[in-house]
């Protein structure tokens, strides 16, 4: 398996830095040229301003829309090879001691998701589906896993997200945290086997807050969606607890 790494032209000290960390792992490196999101401009055909105020709430950022369609670019490379799988990176995660052996153990159960998230910035919800190496756990949230810096998917998750995901309506980590409606199943790894914190960057995504949209407009539209979501992750993951559970 490959890792297909996202990194911006101008950001060499953080290749640099990643490609060293990754030559502790048994995982090769591809390095995927990012979207400089303060070079693009708006209107663009990939971005939907006006719905991405809506149901999301806050304002437009271009650094938020160039880190979306690099991880898009990204699933795209990984499709080009003939790999099962491949690991999608932003260029500030750092692998664990237990990396290579944790994502090994997981591929083992791969027919329980399509989507395999290593970070996040908070536990979620977990319910434990299985058993890994160590001290490592295959688990299904409840809970929306904020954050997308490393994540394993499949190929029929790559290409769903690639066909699917465009144009752009919510941040990425909120996208791919929504595996149901691409008729995909999710999992992720307690505890992180790899650190989306630890390399000590600055986010070169939210360099500040993001404006929210007026309170009046979030009641109507931002609150009711984020409601209706969450209530379909929580019966969804239920239902893929349960069947996981049943069938080893």
């Amino acid at each position: 398996m490959q890792a297909f790494i996202i990194n911006l032209e101008t950001a060499a000290d953080r290749w640099d830095a990643i490609a060293r960390r990754f030559e502790r792992t048994r995982i090769s490196v591809v390095r995927v040229p990012a979207v400089n999101g303060n070079a693009l401009e708006l209107p663009i055909p990939d971005f939907h301003e006006k719905q991405f105020r809506l149901l999301h709430g806050r304002a437009t950022n271009p650094r938020e829309i160039g880190c979306y369609l690099s991880h898009v670019a990204a699933m795209r490379a990984f499709l080009e090879t003939d790999e099962a799988h491949g690991l999608i990176c932003e260029d500030d995660i750092t692998p664990g001691p237990e990396f290579d052996d944790a994502i090994e153990s997981a591929l083992i159960h791969a027919r329980h998701w399509n989507v395999l998230r290593l970070t996040g910035l908070g536990a979620g919800n977990p319910l434990t589906i299985r058993k890994l190496v160590g001290e490592f756990r295959l688990c299904i949230s409840l809970g929306r896993v904020k954050g997308a810096g490393a994540y394993v998917v499949d190929r029929a998750a790559a290409t769903a997200f690639v066909d699917r995901l465009l144009p752009m309506w919510l941040p990425f980590d909120h996208a791919v945290d929504r595996e149901w409606h691409f008729g995909l199943k999710a999992a992720y790894i307690l505890p992180f086997p790899c650190s989306q914190t630890e390399a000590g960057f600055r986010s070169s995504i939210q360099t500040g807050k993001t404006g929210k949209t007026r309170s009046r407009g979030r009641w109507l539209t931002t609150y009711p969606y984020q409601a209706g979501n969450e209530m379909t992750r929580w019966l969804f993951r239920t239902a893929n607890f349960l069947r996981a559970r049943v069938c080893p």
